[in-house]
């Protein structure tokens, strides 16, 4: 069963005839908050796609309005959000599935470091996964150092799409294998409580 997810509505109604148009009938639609799916349904996913919203970077060629319609900060606001809904998905996904799960495709229609491989490599801070090899045969490897910044050597294994380049939208793929329950950051900082009353203790 496929379990198809969007906020809005009105962009599910189009999944809806979607769907129908094509003869799919092994799929679900809803209308849920993705950042909460972590929560409410945790190791239920074999594998997941989330294609994330994002700032529309990647479509100017064919919609040049967006040159003037995004800002700075827009892209920060979308870069906040998909690290939110980046690490409810992970949370979502069953690492111990027996169908081959375990594995999400994250995307987005932007060219922006900041909504790509910045998100990803937060996740990698966070959570108990590993970047595998998307199995595309093009596209250009994505970046492990952009200006001042540097990111894990494996965010070579995504994959980015440029307009000019590709004849195609711009686009950014990374696929995501998940080892275990993990939470980095969570656990780091139980540690760090730990000895700091063991301090206290002694």
């Amino acid at each position: 069963v496929i379990i198809a997810n969007d906020l809005k509505p009105e962009r599910q109604k189009a999944t809806v005839a979607n769907l129908h148009r094509l003869g799919v009938r092994n799929a679900v639609t809803c209308i849920f908050d993705g950042r909460k799916l972590g929560a409410q349904m945790r190791n239920s996913f074999d594998r997941i796609l989330l294609d994330a919203p994002c700032s529309g970077l990647g479509v100017i060629s064919r919609d040049p309005s967006v040159k003037v319609q995004r800002t700075i900060p827009d892209v920060l606001r979308c870069a906040h959000l998909q690290k939110e809904l980046l690490v409810a998905a992970i949370d979502a996904l069953n690492h111990k599935s027996k169908k081959g799960g375990g594995y999400m495709v994250y995307s987005t229609c932007s060219v922006a470091v900041a909504e790509n491989e910045e998100v990803v490599n937060y996740l990698l801070s966070k959570r108990d996964v590993k970047l595998v090899d998307t199995g595309l045969d093009f596209g250009k490897p994505g970046f492990t150092r952009f200006e001042h910044k540097r990111f894990h050597p494996s965010l070579a294994l995504t994959r980015r799409f440029y307009p000019h380049v590709h004849n195609m939208d711009g686009f950014y793929v990374a696929k995501i294998q998940k080892l275990s329950d993990s939470r980095k950051g969570e656990e780091d900082k139980k540690k760090e409580d730990a000895s700091s009353n063991d301090v206290e203790g002694n």
